[in-house]
């Protein structure tokens, strides 16, 4: 066996092209998926729904009710609750409060719960707290709809994201069979599948490193975008590309 033709012919340039272009895509999509996930996680925090309890209702009872509402609402993930007390000390951190705060003879804050909700409330629920407005300790209550609005819209793009994804990797898998069917019929030697697949590595491993040194001189937020080094899915998308290239052939001009 003629190694160093093996190794040179022409067919592998184009193998190497397809592994690169394919490797490519791959790291985008991850890169993509990294980041919609890092906004998504970014504006959880502000995820949040605060119950302000009715003023005439004492703190230790007040506690009492904000503890059972993770048994009365499976979809709630936690609570913290916020005494009278609390809420003066945390309103007297603020100097445009301060001052007006101590004109007042009594505390005027309620005492309240923050809730947060999992996810699911927040995507398929039209209010997450709708089953708390007419309980009778509730005095108000707070959520913004803009936040929930873009962590929803976050959502949505990274599933539309994912299912793009699977039917991509269901076709390169779909084409790289074909690849082991040539592989099989021409009863080609251990050898030039392993070239193959190392071509397919090459070029995913050099697309993934374009791709950071294109990302690279934008600035630090687009390192969202960049997919790490210990990511395989844009070498396992080269591999495959490289594997359903299997027996691609140059022709020669006579």
């Amino acid at each position: 066996m003629d190694i160093r033709t093996k190794l040179f012919k022409p067919a592998n340039a184009h193998v190497l092209m397809v592994s690169f272009l394919l490797g490519g895509i791959g790291a985008l999509l991850i890169g993509m998926q990294q980041a919609l996930k890092t906004a998504e996680e970014s504006i959880r925090p502000s995820l949040k729904a605060v119950v302000f309890i009715q003023a005439g209702i004492p703190d230790q009872q007040a506690a009492k009710w904000a503890n059972t509402l993770p048994a009365a609402d499976p979809e709630i993930d936690s609570i913290t609750f916020v005494s009278r007390d609390e809420a003066l000390k945390n309103a007297q951190g603020n100097p445009s409060l301060i001052k007006s705060l101590i004109l007042l003879r009594e505390n005027p804050f309620p005492s309240s719960v923050i809730i947060r909700y999992k996810d699911v409330a927040w995507l398929e629920r039209p209010e997450p707290v709708l089953s708390l407005r007419n309980a009778p300790e509730v005095q108000e209550i707070r959520w913004d709809p803009e936040v929930r609005s873009v962590f929803r819209s976050l959502r949505q793009w990274r599933a539309w994201l994912v299912r793009i994804s699977a039917f991509a990797m269901m076709m390169l898998l779909v084409w790289s069979l074909f690849g082991v069917y040539r592989f099989l019929a021409a009863r080609s030697s251990a050898f030039e599948l392993f070239v193959q697949l190392g071509l397919g590595l090459i070029g995913g491993s050099l697309s993934m490193a374009t791709w950071t040194l294109a990302l690279h001189g934008i600035g630090p937020d687009a390192a969202l975008y960049r997919p790490g080094f210990v990511s395989f899915w844009p070498l396992l998308t080269a591999s495959m590309a490289a594997l359903a290239t299997f027996g691609w052939e140059v022709p020669h001009e006579h």
